[in-house]
């Protein structure tokens, strides 16, 4: 293992000239074996002995050494100048988020050799250096060097800790092998805190230049602000986060431009950095020798590393089921970057973890807030309300079982905002059967209970009504994430946009049922307001692009009808049979109708269509949506950005349907950068 006895000559095989021909024994032990039979040290597999032979794959190269990749010994006690010293840690920087980006330890931290040799520059375990150089002093490597290494590991252990509960996926989110290398997990994270600052306290009693000192002291302060992050709980601390958030960025800013070094070519810093240590570790799987970025790219990435912490911040101070799933849906919408792997697990643990919602809330908590904020009543009341229309025993039982599939199905909703965006879609269509399964069940018991008076009447028609909001919301969402996803083939994208504007169409019927009972002064009317508005913007556009994009189809029904079924399979589970329909039902039959419908319709005029989406989008963002907090702006972002897009599609539409022969479909182009599920302009 690395940092034991022996590893140091690993660093320089092949070499020398001491070889021993070993074939005859090898031959003569050979006549003993079966045929077939491989004899493996441990440590060393198949994989790695076919990893010593170059056949042309990267990945299985990883063991040849060829002549343009022979590096000079290691000596982790060379001496280094203080600018040397710096570059180093500013790399540990950048590996750290590297591995956080992705890589694996051994493409990334375990490629900084110190990591390995922990044990050889330990001063207590050293001899006195009478012949120390006064510009290279061996305490920058013992003292400072080696506690920013151990910083680093200790922000790799904590960060290992959070991203291996299982809230992100090992492999698919994010790389947790080990190598058989220690990140310090024996060792008491204030421990290395402490070594820290007494590398920056030996440093100002140091005789080195003052502008040395502080370049020294800034990374070493930045290394202990990011572990004080992965220390701190945002559940009880957050005002030393924005602290720590704010002093991480003014070092980073610090380092970029007062502190910035270079050093010369030939330093001896550059052997520090090993890209193929991982033919070295023991690895599970074959990996490939990656570029580390530039620097700046790499500040870049920490800055937004600690920016994300801020979010995370608003999120705990938001106990609002509103403003968790808008945080969460908005950032697809806005086609911002996937946070990275570790705030994602953190989110999740922090949202809901060993029964407890945001580290104070009982789990009921998340059915009070589902009633309060989707229908606009306290679960009480819709309590009392049941209490009233029926015998107490069918109260609990509602209760018990109610209770229990809310708080399962909001949790992993919720958190699933928080998944890898294929992820993502793949929960959304397994929870659109577990909604309709609430409502089915919440419809029949509501229906067992007799309304005392119109009031409870409209209520308890809200009731099921509100699973029915959330399963609507997210067979929306898993149909336009196939767009921004890149999923559909361009026949298919014409039956996505017919079903999406029939999911809509149900989607404004339900919000109009359940509007007159919903109180006016509730952040649910307002809520439910706006998206009657939005989803009718939406409804306008999608079916507009139903009779532009017609024109992909070309294929023969049988095809398209193979196409439907196994794209929208998640809707036809034999499930739904047992259940109330699942409006919209997604019949491909009805679409030929459908279309032929919208083409006839002579006075359709899919550029005022645009038009009229744009107007509203464009006036809808001019409101406040304080009842987001955050994410009200990040809503009035979203929004301008359909208005914009609704621009430029009405700039090529045609003004009438009898156009269409001259549109020209071609020159309309699905790029999710732009936008993630309306076509746009070549």
């Amino acid at each position: 293992m690395a940092g034991h006895s022996g590893y140091e000559n690993m660093f320089e095989v092949p070499g020398g000239d001491d070889f021993v021909d070993v074939t005859e024994l090898f031959a003569v032990g050979g006549q003993e074996m079966e045929p077939e039979e491989v004899l493996l040290m441990e440590n060393f597999t198949m994989l790695d002995a076919m990893s010593a032979f170059e056949i042309g794959e990267p990945r299985l190269d990883s063991g040849i050494i060829l002549e343009g990749q022979r590096r000079s010994a290691f000596d982790p006690l060379t001496p280094l100048l203080p600018e040397e010293v710096c570059w180093i840690m500013d790399r540990s920087f950048a590996c750290e988020m590297e591995w956080h980006a992705g890589k694996t330890l051994s493409q990334s931290v375990f490629t900084l050799l110190f990591v390995h040799h922990l044990p050889d520059i330990n001063p207590e375990y050293l001899p006195p250096d009478e012949a120390e150089d006064p510009v290279r002093p061996r305490w920058l490597i013992t003292t400072v060097l080696r506690a920013a290494m151990l910083g680093l590991l200790k922000c790799c252990d904590l960060a290992w800790r959070e991203l291996s509960k299982n809230k992100v996926h090992d492999i698919e989110d994010w790389q947790g092998e080990k190598c058989d290398v220690s990140l310090l997990e024996g060792i008491n994270a204030e421990v290395v805190a402490r070594m820290l600052d007494a590398a920056c306290e030996w440093l100002h009693q140091s005789s080195l230049s003052e502008t040395q000192v502080s370049a020294l002291c800034d990374r070493l302060l930045l290394r202990k602000t990011i572990l004080q992050l992965y220390r701190s709980n945002p559940l009880t601390d957050m005002g030393g986060i924005t602290y720590h958030i704010a002093a991480g960025c003014g070092f980073v800013y610090r380092v970029r431009t007062i502190s910035r070094v270079s050093i010369p070519p030939g330093s001896p810093a550059f052997l520090v950095v090993d890209p193929y240590i991982a033919r070295r570790l023991p690895n599970f799987m074959p990996i490939r020798v990656t570029e580390m970025p530039a620097q700046d790219e790499s500040w870049q990435a920490l800055e937004a590393f600690l920016e994300s912490w801020q979010e995370i911040g608003d999120l705990v101070a938001s106990p609002s089921l509103l403003k968790w799933e808008n945080a969460g849906s908005l950032r697809f919408a806005l086609r911002r970057s996937v946070a990275l792997p570790f705030h994602r697990s953190l989110v999740q643990t922090l949202f809901f973890d060993r029964n407890v919602v945001l580290g104070v809330y009982q789990a009921v908590w998340l059915v009070e807030r589902f009633f309060e904020e989707t229908i606009g009543h306290s679960y009480q009341s819709i309590l009392q309300a049941l209490e009233r229309s029926a015998p107490e025993s069918q109260v609990a039982s509602f209760r018990e079982v109610t209770e229990r599939r809310i708080v399962k199905l909001v949790t992993s909703h919720v958190r699933s905002m928080w998944y890898n965006p294929p992820r993502c879609r793949r929960h959304l269509m397994k929870e659109v059967l577990q909604w309709h399964m609430l409502y089915d069940m919440m419809l029949m018991d509501v229906q067992e209970h007799e309304a005392p008076d119109v009031a409870t009447g409209r209520l308890l028609s809200a009731i099921p009504r509100a699973a029915q909001l959330w399963r609507l919301s997210a067979t929306r969402e898993v149909i336009l994430t196939g767009f921004q996803q890149e999923l559909y083939a361009p026949e298919e994208k014409p039956l996505a946009y017919w079903y999406l504007a029939s999911v809509l169409e149900v989607h404004i019927g339900c919000i109009e049922d359940i509007l007159p009972a919903v109180p006016k002064d509730t952040a649910a009317h307002r809520e439910l307001t706006f998206q009657s508005e939005h989803l009718a913007a939406l409804q306008m556009i999608f079916t507009t692009l139903v009779v532009l994009t017609a024109g992909h189809i070309t294929s023969p029904w049988p095809r398209i009808t193979i196409n439907f079924l196994k794209r929208y399979k998640w809707l036809f589970r034999p499930e739904f049979n047992e259940l109330t329909p699942a409006e919209p039902i997604p019949d491909l039959l009805a679409f030929p109708t459908a279309l032929k419908d919208f083409l006839l319709d002579e006075y359709h005029s899919p550029s005022e269509s645009f038009l009229l989406a744009q107007n509203i989008c464009t006036r809808l963002s001019y409101s406040s949506y304080e009842w987001l907090g955050h994410w009200g702006a990040d809503r009035v972002e979203y929004l301008r950005d359909l208005a914009n897009a609704c621009d430029r599609l009405r700039g090529v539409s045609p003004a009438t349907v009898r156009d269409l022969p001259t549109f020209n479909l071609v020159g309309l182009e699905w790029i999710p950068e732009v936008h993630p599920w309306l076509p746009t302009v070549a």
